[in-house]
């Protein structure tokens, strides 16, 4: 029976159960988060939040919450003095000696099961493990995906037998459900037609971040912007651990049109609208392999626990080879890939596909002593914030490959070297006032009154060759020799301007029709 935890002469409903959401750490807290809504609408339970700052990660725990809406956590130190009618984390390192002695916990995965060795003070252990002393007590219930983990388990710790319970995983059959809206996921983080190449770190020196800091960039230096786009997710222990500097390592990549998702929420909608994955020996990799995505590893690292899945993962992954061409072989990955061919692994990782989300919310109840309310939806997996900023500079190869069809690849300065047979596309709000200067085609890019006279003003202050201004059709552009052309076709004045520069390099008529970069434009020689 619950031991009352307030004073219910301030309460609106007084409900019959307590659940106390204990998060340890970031990356803890935000699982937890996830699992709010197994209770539905039921009066029954109230909902509280505790947060146990014993982690060299908690840092940030509590903006987290926050930013959820929780406005009311209970101290620690007072969770000790109640026993509530459960308590649920998910970190197997939260001080359970703290706890009232009959209290009841609920230990949820923060990954996918038991796949890494992390380090401790008292030496290296296994990760999601609780300890041996908190099992003894029998008031500790460890939520497994598959039961071939709790036969891991048990060989690691004998203690843990009959205090787990297999649930299956609710985020896999998220995921798994929300395949279907891949369009709307790409729709949302701005994919249009372009590929979606997903990068996923794990946290730790191993890591795709802590092996290739300037993976994110080299990409995009590499895949034509206009074809490809480029999403990352890092660890939350990263974050914490790093905090500013993890932009300051991705600053290229982002100005380069990175869309560098926030720690507590968009890697499972980036994952679904993936095109390819390349990650390492994180959870998320795990999931992209179970979800059939075209994978590519960057390394794995030497915590990873020797027979478990997601290191048979690491020898069945197809790895990148860094020092090779890396367009061909994410072009390849795609090409080539085998759904099928991570099906076996699949088996061995998540068991109860499409029933999960049923049997925790029946594990939650049975642990409150109370019949299950309704019964839980399968939300899709929520949208991913999208906060890039729009590249506003471009090394741009133009080449004609017939009479009247131009090929345009175009590759963000801040990743890449401008070749010879590149030309520089600027816009005017480029933070870095020199490119304006070496730039050959100079763009407004945004709609505003005037654009010829915008354009005529500009063109002397510059040495730029073409000069051009959007409009609501396309753009209008002066060429430095006088001539003035209005274009037509798209809605990139940067892509039409870079034709325009295309037409006078290779002395070809500004009053044409033409397919560029498979859009059809047109142009027109104005008089003076």
């Amino acid at each position: 029976m619950e031991l009352p935890g307030g004073d219910s002469r301030w309460q609106t409903r007084s409900p019959a159960r307590t659940v106390v959401f204990a998060g340890r750490t970031t990356t803890s807290t935000i699982r937890l988060l996830d699992t709010m809504w197994f209770f539905g609408a039921d009066d029954r339970v109230q909902l509280r939040f505790t947060v146990n700052e014993t982690s060299r990660f908690s840092t940030g725990a509590r903006e987290v919450l926050g930013a959820a809406g929780v406005r009311r956590l209970i101290p620690w130190p007072d969770v000790r003095q109640t026993r509530y009618g459960l308590l649920v984390s998910a970190s197997e390192n939260l001080d359970f000696q703290d706890l009232h002695v009959e209290q009841r916990v609920l230990v949820l995965p923060h990954g996918i099961g038991f796949n890494k060795i992390v380090p401790s003070a008292d030496g290296p252990r296994l990760a999601g493990l609780p300890p041996a002393e908190a099992l003894r007590t029998g008031r500790v219930t460890v939520v497994l995906a598959h039961p071939d983990q709790r036969e891991q388990l048990l060989a690691a710790c004998p203690e843990i037998d009959g205090h787990t319970v297999v649930t299956g995983d609710p985020v896999y059959d998220q995921l798994r459900g929300s395949l279907r809206l891949a369009e709307h996921y790409r729709h949302r983080l701005g994919t249009g037609d372009r590929r979606l190449v997903f990068l996923s770190s794990t946290w730790g020196a191993t890591s795709q971040l802590g092996r290739v800091r300037d993976l994110a960039t080299r990409l995009l230096g590499t895949l034509p912007a206009d074809r490809y786009q480029v999403a990352m997710a890092v660890h939350p222990n990263v974050w914490v651990e790093h905090d500013v500097d993890v932009r300051r390592w991705l600053h290229h990549a982002t100005n380069a049109g990175l869309v560098l998702l926030p720690p507590e929420r968009g890697w499972h909608a980036a994952l679904v609208a993936a095109h390819l994955v390349i990650g390492d020996h994180g959870s998320i990799s795990l999931y992209a392999a179970a979800l059939g995505k075209p994978l590519l590893l960057t390394g794995y690292g030497d915590e990873v626990v020797p027979d478990t899945p997601v290191d048979a993962l690491g020898r069945l992954a197809s790895h990148l080879d860094l020092d090779a061409d890396l367009r061909k072989q994410v072009d390849q990955a795609i090409a080539e890939h085998d759904p099928a061919v991570f099906g076996p692994l699949t088996g061995r990782v998540f068991a109860h596909v499409g029933t999960s989300t049923g049997r925790l919310r029946d594990a939650l109840y049975r642990e409150l002593e109370l019949a299950p309310g309704e019964d839980p939806p399968l939300p899709r997996v929520p949208d991913a914030p999208v906060s890039a900023e729009p590249v506003t500079a471009f090394n741009v190869r133009a080449v004609f490959t017939g009479p009247d069809t131009l090929a345009i690849d175009r590759f963000p300065r801040a990743a890449s070297a401008r070749q010879p047979d590149q030309h520089l596309a600027v816009r005017e709000d480029e933070s870095d006032l020199r490119l304006a200067e070496l730039a050959s085609v100079l763009v407004r890019a945004d709609i505003r009154p005037d654009p010829a006279g915008w354009v005529a003003r500009n063109l002397p202050l510059h040495g730029a060759v073409v000069v051009a201004a959007a409009t609501p059709t396309g753009c209008f552009a002066a060429v430095r020799d006088g001539r003035r052309v209005a274009v037509a076709g798209s809605p990139d004045p940067m892509l039409l301007a870079s034709a325009v520069y295309a037409c006078v390099t290779a002395q070809c008529p500004l009053t044409q029709q033409l397919t560029v970069a498979g859009q059809r434009v047109s142009l027109a020689e104005l008089g003076p």
